[in-house]
C-alpha cells in the first residue's frame, strides 16, 4: 500500500532586502499551488546590515528608520503572503548568524531589548512560528536535520570546499542547511556496516547573488531552496535550483512572474 508523501519547503538565506526577488516569487508561486506539510526558514531571513557590528562605522547602510522599513516590508512581501498559502502548514523559523547581530547590539546596548528583536516585533510565536535559536536544529521525520549551517565553512571565496563533508562529519547525519548560499551534496557511508548512510546537503539560496555589501567579490552564490519528500521514515531532499525566476518540479513549471 503507497501512503501520500508529506512536502517540507526548506527557504534559507533571504537576506531581505538583498533577496533575489524573482527567486522568492518563484518561491511564493510554488507554495501557493501545493498542499505544504511544512515551512522551514532556513535562517538569515534578514541581512541586518543596518546594525550589523561590521557596519559600526559605515553610516551608508544606515539611513534613518531603515530597521524598521526593513521589518515591514519582510512582513509585507515575505511573511504574510507565505503564511496565507501555508494555511495550516507546520512553520519553523530558525535563527541565523546574521539575526545574531540583533543580540550583539544589544550586548553593547541592552536598554534597546524589545525594540529591535524580529522574533517580537513580527510577533511570530503568536502566529504560530517554532522559532530555532542560532546553533540550534529541527528534524524533519525521523533522520533529517535541518540546521542554519553557520558553524561550517564555506566554498568560493569563503575558504573551505567541502562543507558538506563537514556536515556529516560533524553531525554523524542526513543533514540539510543553508549559509553557505550554493547547492552541494556529499554522502557518507559507515565502513563497518554500509547499510548506514548519511548525506549532506546544501541549500541554494533566495539571496541577491551580488548584494551590496559584497562590493563585487566572486562567490558561488545559487538561486533556489529546497523541498523535502517525506514518507514514513523515508525521506528525499530535492535542491531547486531557480533560474531566471523559474523551475520545473513534477513536470510543472513554477515562477516566471
Amino acid at each position: 500500500m503507497t501512503k501520500q508523501s508529506k512536502l517540507w519547503v526548506f527557504a534559507p538565506d533571504i537576506h531581505y532586502p538583498e533577496h533575489n526577488k524573482p527567486t522568492l516569487n518563484a518561491l511564493h508561486s510554488f507554495v501557493r499551488q501545493n498542499e505544504i506539510e511544512g515551512f522551514i526558514f532556513g535562517g538569515d531571513q534578514f541581512s541586518n546590515n543596518e546594525i550589523s557590528h561590521w557596519n559600526k562605522k559605515k553610516p551608508i547602510f544606515k539611513s534613518p528608520g531603515l530597521y524598521k522599513r526593513n521589518s515591514d516590508g519582510f512582513d509585507r512581501d515575505v511573511l504574510t503572503p507565505l503564511e496565507k498559502a501555508l494555511r495550516s502548514a507546520r512553520k519553523v523559523w530558525i535563527k541565523g548568524n546574521h539575526e545574531r547581530f540583533e543580540q550583539d547590539l544589544l550586548d553593547a546596548q541592552p536598554e534597546l531589548a524589545g525594540t529591535i528583536e524580529h522574533e517580537k516585533l513580527l510577533r511570530l510565536v503568536e502566529r504560530g512560528w517554532e522559532v530555532i535559536e542560532l546553533g540550534k536544529g529541527f528534524k524533519v521525520g525521523k533522520h533529517l536535520l535541518t540546521i542554519h549551517g553557520e558553524n561550517l565553512t564555506g566554498i568560493g571565496n569563503q575558504a573551505g570546499a567541502f562543507p558538506t563533508k563537514k556536515a556529516v562529519e560533524s553531525y554523524a547525519k542526513s543533514v540539510l542547511f543553508g549559509h553557505i548560499h550554493t547547492l552541494q551534496s556529499y554522502t557518507k557511508v559507515l565502513p563497518h556496516d554500509v547499510t548506514q548512510k548519511w548525506a549532506a546537503y546544501s541549500s541554494p539560496c533566495i539571496a541577491n547573488a551580488n548584494p551590496g555589501y559584497a562590493r563585487n567579490k566572486p562567490n558561488a552564490v545559487v538561486n533556489g531552496f529546497s523541498f523535502v519528500e517525506l514518507n514514513g521514515d523515508l525521506f528525499n531532499v530535492f535542491p531547486i535550483v531557480v533560474t531566471k525566476g523559474m523551475f520545473s518540479y513534477g513536470g510543472k513549471i513554477y515562477g516566471g512572474n
